[in-house]
């Protein structure tokens, strides 16, 4: 299993005046696209979304710490620039994607019929991989499952979710291809 993305939330102040802060970062902020700035950071490469709100999205970290990291990036230019910035914030993980390989071609035809059908959904002429459920011991995860055995488990809070997700995956199938 290899963890690929980490997407967190937090709320580091009141409001944001996004226009002004875009003025003195030369950051693009074109509320008529999108309402939120997306203030891109190199190390580590993530992307932070600002919004009005005060509430901030952060995606592509790889690492927890990637996390801190580019949030301690943001408050402390929001800070320096005399922005009105919470002292102290929380950030809470809304969803860890991983990727895991099953070390064997996979017939998906085959594991649409033997894999619970309810848990399944397979359209080849859609999109090339099926996608599986995992909802059980806690879990509402899904895998994206493609024939070269390589999956995308997605919807974990924590990666010892995905941990067990990937763990439950490997039975399910292992189980239907016997």
């Amino acid at each position: 299993m290899k963890v690929v993305n980490f997407l967190a939330t937090a709320k580091i102040a009141e409001f944001l005046d996004l226009h002004q802060f875009s003025d003195e970062t030369g950051v693009d902020f074109e509320p008529d696209r999108f309402p939120g700035m997306a203030y891109k950071i190199s190390v580590p490469k993530v992307c932070v979304l600002l919004f009005r709100s005060g509430k901030s999205v952060i995606t592509g970290a790889k690492t927890v710490e990637d996390i801190e990291i580019a949030l301690a990036i943001v408050h402390e230019k929001l800070k320096s620039l005399k922005h009105d910035v919470y002292e102290n914030y929380i950030y809470d993980i809304g969803n860890v994607v991983v990727t895991h390989n099953l070390g064997q071609e996979l017939n998906l035809a085959n594991l649409t019929l033997r894999l619970d059908f309810t848990k399944t959904e397979w359209e080849p002429e859609q999109f090339p991989g099926l996608i599986y459920n995992i909802d059980r011991d806690g879990l509402n995860s899904v895998a994206l499952v493609f024939s070269s055995g390589k999956c995308v488990i997605t919807g974990n809070s924590t990666i010892e979710d995905a941990e067990l997700a990937t763990k439950l995956l490997t039975e399910d199938i292992l189980k239907a291809t016997e």
